[in-house]
């Protein structure tokens, strides 16, 4: 009799339906709203579910988000039970409007210095010329200042000989001496004065050619002083590789030269300072 009080108690055990360990979520929202459910689609809300209704959510602790098109997400913490639970979902905050994109910072001008023609010629007294625009040569010696930097156009006239005309090249801070031989029939050109080289190089240890000499450099720095003005073939050497350009020393004035055998870099970059 016991056994069978058992066994009876048993079939009445296994017929007891088992408790789901899940619940239901309800989400109360507006329509056509995107729902997820611990980062994955749960489905897409509508009138007829009046949100979405999420069946069957394993107990434990969950994330739900809401997304609108245009608008911030909301996202809930929620712990589902074996009991239905709900989730109203409120409001949205319109995103903030995207910040319009920032015009690229201008580069720097850079304002080369003026220089200066120095004129003579012979004979003294005569018409000079710069661009077209006419300066009366009555001395010696005459002096221009503020002259841009660049080629100008040059002429030396008087009555009775032939117009000489010809192109100089005016430095950075450069003073260019411009001679007009009315009596030979030529210009002469010459810069003035001494000026100074400095290099910066990646790699930084290079060798440096300028006006006939070689110079070792093997730090972060080559200063090279007393060079005459005017325009100058400089070549660079590193490894066996070499690089070359024409660079003006002004008088007075440091010529800055950066000198890069990296590929992508540029070259050569040059500017110029007062000494």
């Amino acid at each position: 009799m016991r056994i069978l009080r058992c066994f009876l108690l048993f079939s009445l055990l296994l017929s007891v339906p088992v408790i789901s360990s899940a619940g239901d979520v309800q989400v109360l929202c507006e329509p056509g709203l995107r729902v997820y459910l611990d980062g994955k689609v749960a489905g897409t809300s509508s009138a007829k579910e009046d949100g979405l209704f999420l069946p069957g959510v394993a107990v434990g602790g969950h994330v739900i988000r809401v997304e609108k098109v245009g608008f911030a997400p909301q996202s809930f913490k929620v712990e589902a039970e074996k009991l239905p639970i709900e989730v109203k979902v409120g409001a949205f905050s319109p995103l903030p409007a995207a910040a319009p994109p920032q015009p690229a910072p201008a580069k720097p001008e850079v304002v080369q210095m003026a220089g200066r023609l120095t004129v003579t010629s012979a004979p003294q007294n005569c018409t000079f010329e710069v661009d077209s625009q006419p300066e009366a040569k009555d001395v010696p010696v005459l002096r221009i200042d503020a002259v841009s930097p660049g080629q100008h156009t040059v002429a030396f006239s008087k009555p009775g000989f032939e117009r000489l005309t010809g192109v100089v090249n005016v430095p950075p801070g450069g003073d260019v001496s411009v001679r007009g031989d009315l009596l030979a029939g030529r210009i002469e050109t010459a810069s003035e004065g001494e000026g100074s080289l400095r290099v910066f190089s990646t790699p930084e240890i290079c060798s440096v050619q300028i006006v006939g000499k070689t110079h070792d450099k093997t730090t972060t720095v080559l200063n090279v002083t007393h060079l005459p003005a005017g325009e100058h073939r400089m070549v660079v050497t590193w490894r066996g590789r070499q690089m070359a350009s024409n660079v003006l020393i002004t008088a007075g004035h440091r010529t800055v030269v950066t000198v890069s055998f990296i590929r992508g870099d540029e070259p050569f970059v040059v500017s110029y300072e007062p000494e």
